[in-house]
């Protein structure tokens, strides 16, 4: 049996409490921008594929995207809401698998995701996430709707927002960086896929985080 390190004594769950994994959901498990392409195509307007590719994490003014400020990402992203967008996304390729294994492995899988930032719409968002996370049979232990996720203390965080990685760094935090094109300036350690590589390596960095 593993020891609790030193360091994570304050995150005991279960026998192997320090397994604390901090789970981002939007560009980590679910598909967000493919999402919102398709609301945008039912809506008679049309986005290139090549516009899921974008080299920034927002989407304003980004090639492709019919967004010129932050106002029409808002009410668009609001219409969206409305139609259930969080209920209905598509899964990343093997999310379901690679998260069942680590909660097989004793991982305690906390979910954290800022989706509650525009207001009037909480209770379907909270809704629709988790009849999302139950019907593509995500494993998890808790839900949390948080912006702050540096307070939010873990063995190991994935996530794929820059501003994310670089305040959780700065808060003395391990994160592993889930690959998207934005955030490929960032240093590992990081995944690119739900693949069982992939969860090898995240049991590894569990017991053994890089210096």
């Amino acid at each position: 049996m593993a020891t609790i390190p030193e360091q994570y004594e304050s995150q005991r769950v279960g026998v192997q409490g320090y397994r604390v994994l901090n789970l981002d959901l939007d560009g980590v498990c679910a598909d967000y921008k493919g999402a919102i392409r398709d609301y945008l195509q039912r809506q008679g307007i049309d986005v290139p594929e090549r516009a899921l590719q974008t080299a920034h994490y927002n989407l304003i003014r980004e090639d492709g995207w019919p967004f010129d400020t932050l106002d029409d990402y808002i009410e668009t992203h609001k219409a969206a809401e409305r139609e259930h967008l969080y209920a209905t996304m598509q899964p990343l390729p093997g999310v379901a698998q690679a998260l069942q294994r680590l909660a097989g492995e004793h991982v305690y899988i906390r979910i954290v995701t800022h989706r509650l930032f525009v207001s009037g719409q909480h209770q379907m968002v909270v809704s629709d996430t988790a009849q999302w996370l139950d019907s593509n049979h995500i494993p998890y232990m808790s839900l949390c709707f948080t912006g702050l996720k540096d307070s939010m203390q873990a063995t190991i965080h994935i996530d794929d927002s820059p501003a994310n990685i670089e305040t959780l760094r700065e808060a003395g935090q391990h994160v592993v960086v889930f690959d998207q094109p934005y955030n490929s300036a960032y240093d590992g350690p990081r995944i690119n896929s739900w693949s069982d590589v992939n969860v090898n390596k995240l049991l590894t960095l569990f017991e053994h985080w890089p210096e």
